[in-house]
């Protein structure tokens, strides 16, 4: 590696470049160490959101509806539309508030996912518990995960190759709990973890790394690789390197909002969201009798001080918020009142009785709706339908 080169390296891991509880997931092309989103404060003040996309017509962020029409999105590293998220992708959001606290405009939304390969392990159905291995991850999936491709009859299985978007559950950075699956084709391998470094060689989650952006790799580092599989070792051949977190600075400025699990409790108003170090002592909880541990799942609201996230608000959130679900948009498909697609998620209607501004025989292939409704597996259960 050139002196440019790990000079580059070096300044990436000084940059603060979160995605908090969350991973991130490589995206495409080019070799070399790139850093991910980041937060709010390189001297600018506005809002940063980061956790699972919860609706559309807005982009749904932790209860914040962000206004995404000018926004530069960008999905595993490539630039994209609005229109190709999709429900359970982990989303990092950095905009302005609006005068609503629960509305807001995006400038730029990012989405990384944190692992891709095959699965070499475990079992994961739609709808339920589950749990599998990829690139030496353990990977969790319960009532709350999207699937995409899979259903009871099609489970996940050892050697199927997909694609996973989720939040960091272990401080070990091995857990993570999913909030998408999807199946893929492509044929690269991404993994998400903390750098290991034994006799001069590199490894993550216990998969040997190789190449030259190997070399600059710390042990501790977590990062987020992306390479192919050696046939001759089974070592992964780096394509690319990035950094979802770095030692904080005191360059953060401006609102965050952050969903995540709690990695670790230092002490009884201070714990970690993935890397994200959260002072909670001024904090109002909710509910007011809520106090976190290891393995909660929190909102926090805060305001970035040397480095910190000190909180303003803590929500333990509880299972129906998580997966109650908003979509406003056109039908793109349309078989049934049981099998119709919004916004590129399959939809289950055939709960209702009535719909607003409307009947049930209204629906059809191009009507504009708004509809309320729950995960379950690779479909949406609508309870509630709205003709716009």
């Amino acid at each position: 590696m050139s002196k440019s080169e790990k000079a580059h390296a070096q300044l990436t891991r000084r940059r603060w470049m979160v995605l908090a509880a969350s991973a991130v997931t490589a995206g495409c092309g080019g070799g070399g160490t790139t850093g991910l989103a980041g937060l709010p404060g390189t001297g600018g003040t506005g809002v940063f959101a980061q956790g699972a996309i919860s609706g559309f017509g807005s982009v749904i962020i932790n209860a914040i509806k962000f206004d995404d029409t000018l926004a530069a999105v960008l999905l595993d590293g490539q630039s994209a539309t609005s229109s190709d998220l999709r429900l359970g992708m982990v989303a990092s959001v950095q905009g302005q508030r609006g005068s609503d606290a629960s509305l807001g405009t995006a400038n730029s939304i990012e989405v990384w996912s944190i692992a891709q390969g095959l699965v070499s392990a475990g079992r994961a159905t739609p709808g339920g518990s589950g749990q599998f291995t990829l690139a030496g991850m353990t990977v969790l999936t319960d009532l709350n995960t999207v699937f995409e491709g899979y259903s009871a009859v099609l489970p996940v299985l050892p050697g199927q190759r997909v694609a996973v978007w989720g939040l960091q559950t272990g401080a070990d950075a091995r857990s993570w709990s999913a909030t998408r699956v999807a199946m893929v084709s492509a044929t690269a391998v991404v993994c998400t973890g903390l750098v290991s470094v034994v006799n001069s060689q590199r490894s993550v989650n216990g998969l040997l790394l190789s190449g030259d952006a190997a070399r600059a790799l710390a042990a501790g580092d977590l990062v987020r690789v992306r390479g192919t599989l050696s046939a001759i070792d089974g070592s992964l051949a780096l394509q690319s390197v990035q950094y979802p977190s770095a030692p904080a600075t005191n360059a953060q400025q401006g609102e965050a909002e952050i969903e995540g699990w709690v990695t670790s409790v230092a002490a009884s108003s201070r714990f970690n969201l993935g890397t994200v170090v959260v002072d909670a002592s001024q904090a109002v909880f909710d509910p007011a009798s809520a106090r976190v541990a290891a393995g909660s799942r929190v909102e926090v609201s805060g305001v970035w001080q040397s480095g910190v996230l000190k909180a303003t608000k803590v929500k333990v959130q509880n299972v129906q918020e998580i997966e109650t679900v908003e979509i406003s948009g056109r039908i793109q498909e349309f078989t049934s009142l049981a099998n119709f697609v919004v916004r590129g998620q399959p939809c289950d209607a055939s709960g209702l009785s009535a719909v607003s501004n409307g009947k049930l025989t209204d629906l059809k292939l191009g009507v504009s709706v708004k509809l309320t409704g729950t995960k379950a597996g690779d479909v949406l259960k609508v309870t509630k339908l709205e003709l716009a």
